[in-house]
């Protein structure tokens, strides 16, 4: 807040209430009401770490995979996700992202399938930023080809 030369910050919480119906759309179904300020949270996420489950040949198929389905995935209508990716486990985004790189991408095998965790790097063509995704994903091979099934 600035009155004349003086400036003086000022911090504010609100609490929002949001409904979210079963396919993940949401709405604003309180006012904003303010509250106190939270405090930080001793929450302390437990590292993924590679379980040494998934061989170098597999390793290196997913990558591939994934790059290329991450560098079509800001484009792709909802009838090309879906040689990638089952039903719904993905949704079109619309968006003009340039791919830049696969960021940590951690596999374990679990029976058929392998568990990846990762992050993908976009430049966001509109606004020239940087946007990070986190993802966690399971992957199943049919035939000789990788998908997404949850």
């Amino acid at each position: 807040i600035t009155e004349g030369e003086n400036t003086k910050t000022v911090h504010s919480a609100y609490i929002v209430s949001v409904y979210v119906d079963s396919t993940g759309n949401m709405v604003l179904i309180k006012n904003p009401t303010i509250t106190s300020i939270p405090k930080k949270s001793d929450y302390k996420p437990k590292a993924i770490e590679s379980e040494g489950t998934v061989d170098s040949i597999t390793t290196n198929e997913i990558n591939e995979f994934l790059t290329t389905f991450f560098k079509l995935y800001p484009t792709a209508t909802a009838s090309e996700l879906s040689y990638y990716v089952n039903d719904g486990i993905l949704k079109p985004i619309g968006k003009e992202y340039i791919f830049q790189e696969l960021v940590n991408p951690i596999y374990n095998r679990k029976d058929n399938q392998v568990t990846v965790s990762l992050t993908v790097e976009y430049i966001d063509q509109q606004t020239k930023a940087t946007q990070v995704s986190q993802f966690d994903l399971v992957l199943e091979k049919n035939g000789s080809n990788w998908k997404i099934i949850e």
